[in-house]
């Protein structure tokens, strides 16, 4: 099968960007560079390995779930089921907590999954960071991309409105579910294979980001940032709720960005 092939193969799946997942099956199964694969686009790839895959991408299961790993802000963090998928956009997240953070904070990733934002900054600065999870099976994830990568980093396995309140970060970064309930069901199959823990935030998508906003707070040091990962279309209920915080001296200042996509996706609060 030439790349140009498995790219027709993947677009009749239904998959979302068959070029970009065509590249990275061949360049791992064929352990190749991108570069190379464009010189050896005419090739021939066959295995029974790809074959396989294509057969389970056939039912939509996810690719990063097949291949078992996936690129991240530079670097390959393993994934299974048990944790949400890296993505892009969340990358975002990582590079405004490198704007502000300090070498000597105490950090900590809330939701952490795969560990890939709080595994990242660890690495970037050279800290330790603590990895918090509802789900033990996540943590068993970020734990292997920990010590596979080098990273120091504690693991938590708690729900993080259950953390003993002396907990106290200089620094709390979060992509929290935040997927409303009542949209789970229209996600794509792919995405549906993702663990609901992750991605069900409630009746509005907003139950953890609402917490983080107002008793999460506590957890944070005086002066202390924290950074939140939301919804695309939630951008304006969270404005509003932070401006009535602000108002009431709960936090001294915060922000929101827009995404690569031209979407309100995360907030930095200062408390």
């Amino acid at each position: 099968m030439k790349y140009q092939e498995l790219i027709n193969e993947l677009e009749s799946y239904g998959a979302p960007d068959p070029q970009a997942e065509a590249q990275a099956i061949i360049c791992q199964l064929f352990d190749i560079t991108p570069a190379r694969l464009l010189l050896e686009r005419n090739r021939d790839f066959e295995s029974a390995q790809l074959e396989n895959l294509l057969l389970r991408r056939k039912e939509r299961e996810p690719l990063q779930y097949i291949l078992g790993k996936w690129g991240f802000f530079g670097r390959e963090f393993f994934v299974t089921p048990a944790c949400l998928i890296p993505r892009p956009d969340t990358e975002l997240l990582v590079e405004k907590a490198l704007e502000v953070i300090k070498p000597k904070d105490k950090v900590a990733d809330f939701c952490t999954g795969s560990g890939c934002i709080g595994i990242t900054l660890s690495l970037e600065v050279g800290i330790e960071v603590d990895l918090v999870d509802i789900s033990s099976d996540a943590l068993l994830v970020a734990e292997k991309n920990a010590a596979h990568l080098g990273a120091r980093c504690s693991l938590i396995n708690s729900d993080i409105r259950s953390l003993p309140r002396d907990k106290k970060y200089d620094l709390i970064v979060s992509n929290p579910p935040y997927i409303p309930t009542g949209d789970i069901d229209a996600l794509s199959p792919e995405v549906k294979k993702e663990p609901v823990l992750a991605l069900d935030g409630g009746e509005n998508g907003l139950d953890l980001v609402n917490f983080l906003i107002t008793d999460g707070l506590s957890y944070l040091n005086d002066g202390g940032t924290m950074l939140i990962e939301f919804g695309y279309d939630q951008g304006e209920i969270i404005d509003t709720s932070l401006a009535k915080i602000q108002k009431d001296g709960k936090i001294s200042s915060y922000k929101i960005y827009k995404d690569y996509g031209g979407n309100h996706r995360l907030v930095l609060i200062k408390k």
